[in-house]
């Protein structure tokens, strides 16, 4: 019988099936990578509290041990599409971060830390099984953490496809309440961490964004975060309609603010593309 690594762990949900995939997840790694596998936590919402089963990811950090071989990605994912494929029921997202005290803190180059990733790790996440090795982890500056949410944000959120959605909401409202919420929510989250220095849940960082601004886009990013946890209203006009009166509005401040930051940084490459996407998603005057 598989150890219980969830026993006496906090983990912010009730649902059984999440926490036998979790379980799961936590006994491959253990198997896997033997007394290589340092820890594995739980991270994000599921360890900070906030957490939707209808539109968050399970996010899971494993710290291994020793030199980062080129095996060590493809047992990573062998791991989790494993997982996923046993646990079918669950639909969420499962988010694997990996790598060992070296590459979290930037030694080397490997693994999957991302500095946003890597502060929530220190901050909020639950160990799991192994033994907690965070204190031995730098924190990333508040620098580090801007640029990479810059770049991250042009990657995801302003492809081409998607700048094309911004004239055409129904394609947003069309796919979903993961698309749909993670369209309206990332940007009040990094605006939160521009501000604060500090991550945090959309519960939190949807509450800064409605208590700071105000307009079209405040009343989206208020009906988001509801949407995260009750999924689209079955009208989809209501969240075509609320996109195109808000997205545009908020997304002009997200990117001014970071555009900002990038030139305080000397980041002038990010800041050249983050300009250009601001004027590609600006509907010309009729």
């Amino acid at each position: 019988m598989p150890l219980d690594y969830l026993q006496g762990v906090s983990v912010k949900t009730d649902n059984q099936e999440i926490k036998s995939l979790i379980n799961d997840i936590s006994t491959s790694v253990q198997e896997t990578f033997g007394d290589r596998c340092t820890a594995v936590y739980i991270m994000g919402s599921l360890a900070r509290g906030g957490f939707s089963e209808i539109a968050s990811d399970i996010d899971i950090g494993v710290i291994i041990s020793g030199c980062i071989q080129d095996s060590d990605l493809i047992e990573i994912e062998n791991i989790q599409s494993t997982s996923v494929k046993k646990h079918a029921s669950v639909k969420n997202n499962v988010s694997i971060f990996w790598g060992n005290i070296e590459s979290i803190n930037g030694v080397v180059d490997a693994g999957r830390y991302p500095p946003f990733d890597r502060l929530d790790l220190i901050d909020h996440a639950l160990l799991l099984s192994g033994v907690d090795i965070r204190d031995e982890l730098i924190k990333p500056t508040k620098k580090e953490l801007e640029i990479a949410s810059a770049d991250f944000a042009l990657g995801y959120l302003g492809s081409s496809e998607r700048i094309n959605e911004f004239y055409n909401c129904d394609l947003i409202s069309n796919k979903g309440t993961v698309y749909v919420t993670k369209t309206i929510l990332f940007p009040a989250r990094f605006i939160y961490l521009e501000k604060t220095g500090k991550i945090a849940g959309n519960d939190v960082s949807h509450q800064y964004y409605v208590d700071n601004f105000a307009g079209d886009d405040t009343e989206l990013v208020r009906n988001g975060y509801q949407w995260r946890l009750n999924s689209l209203p079955q009208e989809l006009g209501i969240v075509t309609d609320l996109l195109n009166d808000g997205l545009i509005g908020l997304y002009h401040k997200f990117i001014d603010i970071y555009a900002d930051r990038m030139g305080a940084h000397e980041q002038y490459e990010l800041q050249s593309r983050l300009i250009e996407w601001k004027q590609n998603i600006t509907k010309p005057l009729i």
